[in-house]
Protein backbone atom coordinates (compact mmCIF):
# COMPACT_ATOMS: atom_id res chain seq x y z
CA UNK A 1 0.00 0.00 0.00
CA UNK A 2 1.49 3.47 -1.19
CA UNK A 3 1.49 6.60 1.28
CA UNK A 4 1.25 8.87 -1.36
CA UNK A 5 -0.99 8.90 -4.64
CA UNK A 6 0.70 8.87 -7.68
CA UNK A 7 -1.41 11.06 -10.31
CA UNK A 8 0.66 13.71 -11.50
CA UNK A 9 3.89 12.42 -10.19
CA UNK A 10 6.49 10.09 -11.88
CA UNK A 11 7.25 7.34 -9.58
CA UNK A 12 10.65 8.08 -9.28
CA UNK A 13 9.04 11.70 -7.39
CA UNK A 14 6.36 9.56 -5.40
CA UNK A 15 8.90 6.68 -4.01
CA UNK A 16 11.38 10.11 -3.47
CA UNK A 17 8.76 11.43 -1.36
CA UNK A 18 6.96 8.47 0.56
CA UNK A 19 11.20 7.21 1.28
CA UNK A 20 11.44 10.74 3.24
CA UNK A 21 7.97 10.38 5.05
CA UNK A 22 9.17 6.52 6.27
CA UNK A 23 12.16 8.33 7.42
CA UNK A 24 10.68 11.22 9.64
CA UNK A 25 8.27 8.59 11.36
CA UNK A 26 11.13 6.32 11.56
CA UNK A 27 14.08 8.52 12.44
CA UNK A 28 12.88 8.96 15.91
CA UNK A 29 12.31 5.24 16.76
CA UNK A 30 16.34 4.64 15.39
CA UNK A 31 17.19 7.59 17.47
CA UNK A 32 15.75 5.71 20.75
CA UNK A 33 17.99 3.17 19.71
CA UNK A 34 20.55 4.49 19.48
CA UNK A 35 20.93 6.72 22.31
CA UNK A 36 19.62 3.29 24.79
CA UNK A 37 22.67 1.63 23.02
CA UNK A 38 24.92 4.36 24.24
CA UNK A 39 24.02 3.66 27.86
CA UNK A 40 24.48 0.17 27.70
CA UNK A 41 27.99 -1.65 28.66
CA UNK A 42 29.55 -2.33 25.52
CA UNK A 43 29.06 -6.16 25.22
CA UNK A 44 25.09 -5.49 25.45
CA UNK A 45 24.62 -3.47 22.85
CA UNK A 46 22.44 -3.91 20.03
CA UNK A 47 24.12 -2.00 17.56
CA UNK A 48 27.99 -1.61 17.58
CA UNK A 49 28.87 1.88 17.72
CA UNK A 50 32.16 4.46 17.36
CA UNK A 51 33.58 7.29 19.21
CA UNK A 52 32.71 10.44 18.08
CA UNK A 53 31.29 12.85 19.95
CA UNK A 54 27.58 14.15 21.03
CA UNK A 55 26.71 14.18 17.40
CA UNK A 56 27.35 10.32 16.56
CA UNK A 57 24.25 9.07 18.21
CA UNK A 58 22.48 11.33 15.25
CA UNK A 59 24.90 9.74 12.61
CA UNK A 60 24.18 6.30 13.79
CA UNK A 61 20.55 6.57 13.90
CA UNK A 62 20.60 8.22 10.50
CA UNK A 63 22.61 5.19 9.19
CA UNK A 64 20.68 2.73 10.61
CA UNK A 65 17.36 3.95 9.01
CA UNK A 66 19.52 4.54 5.71
CA UNK A 67 19.77 1.23 5.53
CA UNK A 68 16.77 -0.37 6.88
CA UNK A 69 14.04 1.67 4.93
CA UNK A 70 15.53 1.09 1.18
CA UNK A 71 13.61 -2.62 2.10
CA UNK A 72 10.73 -1.25 2.17
CA UNK A 73 10.32 -0.32 -1.10
CA UNK A 74 11.09 -3.96 -2.73
CA UNK A 75 9.15 -4.85 -4.76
Amino acid sequence: MSLVERHGLSNFRADQQEYRILFAVTYPIFLAVALVSRLLPARLRPVPTERGGVFAVFRDARAAANSVLPFAFMR
